[in-house]
C-alpha cells in the first residue's frame, strides 16, 4: 500500500488511539478521525488488522486480506423486536447495527438501533443506556424521537426511533448551495433543541455532520446521545469514551476544554463552541483552524491554542454578515467564559445578527 508520508503519519496518530478502545467505539472513532479520507481510513484499518496477529510486523497483504474475508463473511442477523419487520440495514458497528424496519401495525418506517451488550464493556453498556434515558426524557421537533426501547434475549439492547429520511448537514448544505442565512436559519432550530436538553441536565459533547440529518420536511434532527453529559440531582455524571480517556467527541469539533482534558469545564457553553464550530466549516468551507497532516499531539495543541482564523467569505458569495460573524467568532472562544452565557444567549445573538442583516438589506 502506497501512502504519503503525511497519511502514515496521521495513520498512526488514529491508530495509537484505536488500540486503546473496542468495538462499536473503536469503529466510530476510526470512522469520525479519517472525516471521509478513504486512504487514510484503509491505512488505519490495515494497522489494527496486523495487531490482531501476535507478533504481527505490519505488513500490508495479511491484513488487507484479512480485512477484505471479513468484509466478504455473511453478516450477523441481529434479533428485533415484536412487530417489526426488517427492511435494509442503515449502518453497522462493532457491537451492533441500526436497522430500517416497518412497524407492521402501522406501516410506519423505524429506525432500530440494536447493540450486543456482550461486544462492549461497562463503558458502552452505560453510554447504550444513557443514550435511552436521555431520548426519553427530551422531547423537540429537532430530535430524533424515541418510540420505544428495551431489551431482547438478555443480550442485546435496542432503540427503536423516527427514521429521517434525508442527508446529513453538510451534504444537504452543499447540495442546496445554502448561504450563511440559510445554513444559520437550519440550525438555530438545532440550537434550540440543545438549550432544552441543557435545562434538562444533558450536554451533547459530539455535535459533527454525520449527526444532524436533515430530512425531506427540511427539518435539521440531531441524533447520538451516546457521548452526552449528565447532571443528576446537582451531581455530574462524566463519560469518557474517545481518545486517550480522557476526552469525549469527535477531534474537529472537539472543543479546547475537551481536547485539554479538562472534564470539570465541560458545559453547555461546550456545545455552543461545537455548534459555533459546525455552522463555520459549514459557511467558509473549511474548518477555523487548519488540522490536515497534523499528528494527534499537534491537532489536540491546535485546538487548545490556535486563534481560529476570520470568516472571510465575502457575504455577497454567501458569506456570513460581520454581525454574524461576530457571534460565531465568539462562541469560538478558547475559554468558556468568553463565549455566549448559554445556548439561549448564543441563539438570541444568532437572531439579532439575523435580523440586523435583513435590516441593512431592506435599507439598500
Amino acid at each position: 500500500m502506497n501512502a504519503s508520508p503525511s497519511t502514515i503519519r496521521r495513520a498512526r496518530a488514529v491508530f495509537q488511539c484505536a488500540i486503546e478502545l473496542d468495538g462499536v467505539e473503536r469503529e466510530e472513532f476510526v470512522r469520525d478521525a479519517c472525516n471521509g479520507d478513504d486512504s487514510l481510513h484503509a491505512f488505519v484499518e490495515t494497522l489494527l488488522a496486523a495487531d490482531l496477529d501476535e507478533g504481527a510486523s505490519f505488513t500490508m497483504s495479511p491484513a488487507i486480506e484479512r480485512v477484505e474475508d471479513a468484509e466478504r463473511s455473511e453478516p450477523r442477523r441481529y434479533p428485533l423486536p415484536a412487530g417489526y419487520s426488517r427492511v435494509r440495514e442503515l449502518g453497522v458497528g462493532g457491537s451492533g447495527r441500526v436497522e430500517l424496519c416497518r412497524e407492521n401495525a402501522s406501516g410506519a418506517l423505524v429506525a432500530i438501533k440494536i447493540v450486543d451488550l456482550r461486544g462492549l464493556g461497562q463503558g458502552g453498556v452505560d453510554r447504550v443506556r444513557r443514550e435511552w434515558r436521555i431520548l426519553s426524557s427530551v422531547a423537540h421537533p429537532s430530535l430524533v424521537r424515541l418510540r420505544s426501547a428495551g431489551t431482547l434475549e438478555d443480550r442485546y439492547v435496542y432503540l427503536v426511533m423516527d427514521f429521517v429520511d434525508g442527508l446529513d448537514i453538510r451534504s444537504h448544505v452543499e447540495i442546496n448551495m445554502l448561504d450563511a442565512r440559510g445554513i444559520a436559519e437550519l440550525m438555530l432550530p438545532v440550537a434550540e433543541a440543545l438549550s432544552l436538553a441543557h435545562e434538562r441536565g444533558v450536554v451533547h459533547r459530539d455535535l459533527k455532520p454525520s449527526n444532524i440529518l436533515v430530512g425531506d420536511d427540511g427539518r435539521a434532527r440531531l441524533l447520538d446521545f451516546g457521548a452526552a453529559r449528565v447532571s443528576v440531582g446537582g451531581a455530574v455524571s462524566i463519560h469518557h469514551h474517545t481518545l486517550t480517556g480522557e476526552m469525549v467527541g469527535t477531534l474537529t469539533y472537539m472543543s479546547p476544554e475537551q481536547a485539554a482534558g479538562r472534564p470539570s469545564e465541560v458545559d453547555g457553553r461546550t456545545d455552543v463552541y461545537q455548534l459555533a464550530t459546525l455552522v463555520y466549516e459549514l459557511i467558509e468551507g473549511q474548518p477555523p483552524f487548519e488540522l490536515d497532516g497534523l499528528t494527534l499531539a499537534e491537532t489536540i495543541s491546535a485546538i487548545v491554542s490556535t486563534k481560529p482564523s476570520p470568516m472571510s467569505k465575502p457575504v455577497e458569495e454567501g458569506g456570513a454578515s460581520p454581525e454574524l460573524a461576530r457571534v460565531i467568532m465568539k462562541a469560538l472562544a478558547k475559554k468558556p467564559a468568553g463565549r455566549q452565557s448559554d445556548m439561549k444567549a448564543f441563539i438570541a445573538a444568532m437572531r439579532r445578527a439575523l435580523a440586523k442583516g435583513v435590516r441593512a438589506s431592506t435599507v439598500k
